[in-house]
């Protein structure tokens, strides 16, 4: 059984996979609704963007064993025509994972990763990865993003940092629930792994997402969860923060693929 939980942490590991100097706190949480408003009315026309991404895991299996993972992407995007070109990186102390990075494009219907023990890309079928409306899902959409907050405006903290709207959400429970399978970015794959646990408990979720002032366009958004998931006695205990960047809105070119990969 403990095998078997190991092999369950990697493909989670895969799945859940992606307070500034100066503040001046506000009271009315109106103020964080109309905020959220104008930015999902600001990126109506958004066409394209890029997004840094960092994230750092632990997970605890029966308190005895730890795996840690590290993992970097940078991804451009645009939305019409729909394609993405995304550079990952992943580093784990478990042995049958060590490090890893490889790079994806999605250009029309097709999509290529780059598979760096064979040296060469291979071009994937759309069926392993979902349509292509779930594939933007993926990339931790800004107006997605923008469009959860509004479902718990009675818990968001509003406040200023410069130039920036900074909007905090802290919870935990099942209520918030839908943050973390959001932030796993596998859909249903990750509420039908969650079925298998008998007991699942979000210790605490913190969300903090930043909207510049002028623009009304995302920033910056910072994430951390505690999760605590038992079956059959075994439990396996993770915590996951996530900082991202997102920029050059509207400033991303056509996303075309290289030379060298292949197109059949």
């Amino acid at each position: 059984m403990f095998k078997s939980l190991k092999v369950f942490a990697v493909s989670l590991i895969f799945l859940l996979m992606l307070a500034a100097c100066n503040e001046e706190v506000a009271t009315n949480l109106t103020d964080a609704e109309e905020i959220l408003k104008q930015s999902l009315e600001a990126m109506e026309g958004l066409n394209s963007y890029s997004m840094k991404m960092e994230t750092e895991q632990t997970m605890t299996i029966n308190d005895m064993e730890t795996i840690n993972l590290t993992m970097g992407i940078d991804a451009d995007m645009t939305l019409e025509p729909m394609a993405f070109y995304q550079k990952l990186s992943m580093e784990s102390d478990m042995e049958m994972m060590g490090k890893y990075e490889t790079e994806m494009y999605l250009v029309g219907d097709q999509i290529f990763m780059f598979e760096p023990m064979m040296n060469e890309w291979m071009e994937l079928p759309l069926e392993l990865v979902g349509d292509i409306g779930a594939l933007s899902e993926m990339q931790i959409s800004p107006d997605q993003q923008l469009l959860l907050l509004r479902s718990f405006l009675d818990d968001i903290e509003l406040s200023e940092n410069g130039n920036e709207y900074v909007l905090k959400l802290t919870g935990e429970g099942s209520e918030f629930m839908e943050i973390a399978q959001f932030f796993g970015g596998a859909g249903n794959e990750l509420e039908a792994m969650f079925e298998l646990f008998s007991e699942l408990q979000l210790n605490k979720i913190e969300y903090e997402i930043f909207i510049d002032k002028e623009t009304l366009y995302q920033t910056k958004l910072n994430m951390t969860m505690d999760l605590t998931m038992e079956m059959e006695g075994e439990k396996i205990h993770t915590f996951q923060s996530i900082r991202a960047t997102i920029s050059g809105y509207n400033e991303i070119g056509e996303i075309k693929l290289p030379d060298e990969v292949v197109v059949n």
